[in-house]
């Protein structure tokens, strides 16, 4: 099988469908485009990486969508025969870093070092309260409101405007950098491959999420983290969480010139590269026939830009169930088909 996530065809055959629901307060659980799941006003969901920050960010990224109240975190950490006592409390040392910064109480979790770990696996469980205050860290929505975007998926109709905050494969642009600096000088300066180094912060989409919510308000109907599969993979699970056809102008999804060249250098596909630090979102409002969106698109530029990170409108929702991509221009337009998240390009990079 190939490399990470489990193939979403296989992962729907072989773990989704075998699910049973017990819970009559079971609101979303499993499913494709499920970022979180919410029991009662119960949220909770997971990051997982060999990296404690990244495992921390995917997990704080799945919770954002949420709009939820963070309460604690559980932490997982499985560990090969070679880990010393002092790697752990760095380990450590550095998830309490996270949660002081979040004011986040680590509630538990498992340590274990095992013959069958090859190199060290985070699990970051996040838990929290749909209902929450307007103004708490993570609480983006009044009480009353309880994460309306997601109750108000029913109501996605065609027309409606598909938006990304955020760049295509900035983490896996960024991994790759730092890690094959050696194979890329041989074509690029090394200021230009430290070009492609990205803080850590903008690996967080919260504040693109608060940009949502605070801009758009319950006209933001769903809201999907880009991950693992990148930005395509991302957008084939929007069409089938939302059950719509959607259309994407390729030209439109923000992108950056260093993630495009380096993937050129390595034959991959940017688009499938991992995105960790960018989300889209399912805005209510058709456009008129023949209209592009250009003019919003531009005023909610202009306004994400004084946030420190892009907005565009890349598609609209369709009437049919096709997830389409269209490339070239208009006299030479090329349709591609979206298929359903297979792994991810990093892992033909890194061993």
């Amino acid at each position: 099988m190939e490399l990470g996530t489990l193939n979403e065809l296989v992962n729907t055959r072989s773990v989704i469908k075998h699910v049973r629901k017990h819970n009559k307060d079971m609101k979303q659980g499993v499913g494709t485009g499920n970022d979180f799941s919410l029991c009662g006003d119960m949220v909770s969901c997971e990051g997982v990486s060999c990296n404690p920050y990244i495992a921390w960010t995917k997990a704080m990224n799945n919770f954002a969508v949420s709009c939820a109240k963070p309460v604690g975190v559980r932490l997982v950490m499985l560990l090969p025969e070679s880990v010393s006592e002092a790697d752990i409390k760095l380990y450590m040392k550095e998830f309490n870093s996270l949660a002081d910064e979040e004011d986040i109480q680590i509630l538990g979790g498992h340590t274990e070092v095992g013959p069958s770990y090859n190199k060290a696996s985070f699990v970051v469980t996040v838990f929290g309260v749909a209902a929450c205050e307007t103004g708490d860290t993570y609480g983006c929505v009044k009480a009353s409101d309880n994460i309306a975007y997601t109750q108000n998926i029913n109501k996605i109709l065609p027309g409606d405007r598909i938006i990304m905050l955020g760049y295509a494969g900035l983490m896996g642009t960024d991994i790759i950098a730092r890690s094959k600096k050696d194979e890329l000088v041989k074509r690029f300066a090394y200021s230009y491959i430290e070009g492609a180094y990205f803080n850590k912060e903008e690996y967080a989409i919260r504040d693109k999420v608060r940009f949502l919510i605070d801009t758009f308000g319950k006209d933001v109907l769903y809201m999907h983290d880009v991950s693992h599969g990148g930005i395509y993979g991302a957008l084939w699970q929007l069409g089938v969480k939302i059950k719509h056809g959607i259309n994407i102008n390729h030209a439109c999804i923000p992108i950056k010139q260093e993630t495009v060249e380096i993937s050129e250098f390595f034959d991959i596909n940017p688009y499938m590269l991992d995105g960790t630090g960018a989300v889209i979102a399912v805005i209510r409002g058709g456009l008129k026939e023949g209209e592009d969106g250009a003019a919003y698109g531009e005023e909610c530029e202009v306004a994400a830009s004084g946030e420190g990170f892009p907005a565009a409108i890349i598609g609209k929702v369709t009437e049919d169930n096709n997830k389409v991509v269209m490339l070239g221009d208009e006299r030479e337009p090329e349709q591609r088909f979206l298929s359903p998240v297979k792994g991810d390009e990093i892992y033909k990079i890194l061993e």
